[in-house]
């Protein structure tokens, strides 16, 4: 579960012991909320990353300590995002600076997974194109993620034109699994992955049980959330349904994770869902969402014998 949920719990001695009760085993660290995208957007660079690695590791180091002591890991980074911003080189180096900070911090923390945003790069532009921008921008990192043993997982992802949510390469799971085994190839190494979005994908409309076979083993993270098929929501799952079936596909989801064996970690990205509640039964939502987690490991195992 994300970082930013399990604080609320209580100080930084006792959030992570109250996290390890309901179940929760691992972290997803969110360094948007140091950098956001609002700030991005309109070109303000932000002094946490003009700290030191160093500097930025201790400022997690009571936080990683803490969870370690409850026999919590730091298993995902969420870097900051957009990853780029086309036309706009003096803040695209800001950018790939703090992403390298990113990738150093996470290998320091013991956290295996950096995730980043796929590049936007114009509403009117083709595939072989966006795949050219993503491609070049991504292999400047691929040195220091073989030298970290740090492995990126470029996030399924959407575009806003006009107001509306849409498609756009970056959505896609051919997209995606292309880029990724290009990099992988011009790296030498696997140090290149995907995470999957339930989210995203639910919005820009795709079938997840098939999306998620195609993502097959390059599928590394999970961010699972739920949303009303409109907007980046980040609900709890099952929260947001029709009068007569859920908002999401999540038997899809379940049976897709079975099918391609995942063993990776069930990771949720809930924040939308648990904050919208009052401060007094946030603690509430959090545990309904780790039962929730333990179902879906269950549902997965079950799937999984089944040979769905």
């Amino acid at each position: 579960m994300q970082n930013s949920l399990i604080v609320q719990l209580g100080d930084v001695h006792d959030c992570y012991r109250i996290a390890s009760e309901f179940g929760i085993s691992a972290v997803d660290l969110g360094m948007s909320d140091q950098w956001s995208i609002g700030q991005i957007n309109k070109n303000e660079t932000y002094g946490f990353f003009d700290k030191t690695v160093e500097e930025i590791y201790e400022y997690y180091r009571p936080y990683k300590e803490a969870a370690e002591c409850n026999g919590i890991t730091f298993h995902q980074l969420h870097a900051p995002f957009p990853s780029m911003k086309i036309g706009n080189p003096e803040m695209n180096a800001y950018i790939h600076m703090a992403f390298e900070k990113c990738i150093r911090v996470a290998s320091l923390l013991d956290c295996g997974y950096v995730v980043v945003h796929p590049i936007y790069v114009d509403a009117y532009r083709t595939e072989d194109e966006d795949f050219q921008v993503n491609f070049d921008a991504f292999i400047t990192y691929a040195d220091l993620l073989k030298e970290s043993g740090v492995v990126m997982c470029i996030e399924n992802a959407y575009w806003v034109f006009e107001g509306r949510i849409l498609c756009c390469s970056g959505s896609n799971s051919s997209f995606l699994v292309r880029l990724v085994e290009a990099l992988n190839e011009s790296a030498g190494v696997e140090c290149f992955g995907l995470c999957y979005d339930t989210g995203h994908a639910n919005i820009t409309g795709k079938d997840q049980y098939q999306e998620i076979l195609t993502f097959g083993k390059h599928l590394k993270v999970l961010h699972i959330h739920d949303t009303d098929g409109t907007f980046d929501t980040h609900l709890i799952p099952y929260t947001s349904r029709y009068l007569d079936r859920p908002g999401t596909d999540w038997s899809g989801v379940l049976k897709g994770l079975a099918k391609i064996n995942y063993e990776g970690c069930i990771s949720f990205e809930t924040d939308g869902g648990i904050k919208g509640f009052p401060t007094e039964v946030r603690r509430d939502a959090v545990r309904l969402n780790a039962s929730i987690g333990k179902y879906f490991v269950d549902m997965v195992e079950q799937y999984k014998k089944k040979d769905v």
